[in-house]
């Protein structure tokens, strides 16, 4: 689960319903326009909060750098350190190995929204410049994968 939101039953519900168990719950970035629910689903399911690691929390989470591969099963989630919408921002390059090695998808969490990037005034000790290169990073990905934003542009 990625950058959940604070009201859980609706995920709660999805998972018992299909019958699944999570087993990671990350927070790509500190959200300053609201609450984040990563904590309490992680709490709730028993799963690893995982944060990037610079993220400004002192719960016990893993705490993930540039690299870093979080793993489930055949799929594989590479960690970017995406800087510029907040200083502890990550994105998840998603690979299936089952459809051969190379990226399905990317969920750049709020460096790219749907019509506009991350607003880099929220990371005044790195802002616009660390942004500028954490989206070229981003579209030097190849065509074939799919992005998926974090939210519509706007006041996040």
């Amino acid at each position: 689960m990625v950058d959940p939101l604070p009201h859980l039953d609706p995920y709660l519900d999805d998972l018992s319903r299909l019958d699944l168990s999570l087993t990671f719950v990350v927070d790509t970035h500190t959200h300053a326009d609201h609450l984040s629910g990563a904590r309490a689903l992680a709490a709730a399911t028993g799963a690893t909060d995982v944060r990037g690691a610079a993220a400004p929390v002192k719960d016990p989470v893993r705490r993930v750098r540039d690299g870093d591969r979080l793993e489930l099963g055949n799929v594989s989630a590479v960690v970017w350190h995406t800087p510029g919408h907040t200083p502890d921002h990550i994105s998840l390059v998603v690979t299936d190995r089952r459809g051969g090695p190379d990226p399905w998808f990317v969920l750049t969490g709020h460096a790219l929204m749907i019509g506009d990037a991350g607003r880099p005034d929220l990371a005044p000790t790195v802002g616009a410049a660390a942004l500028q290169e954490s989206l070229a990073k981003l579209m030097a990905l190849p065509d074939s994968v799919e992005v998926y934003p974090g939210a519509f542009s706007g006041s996040t």
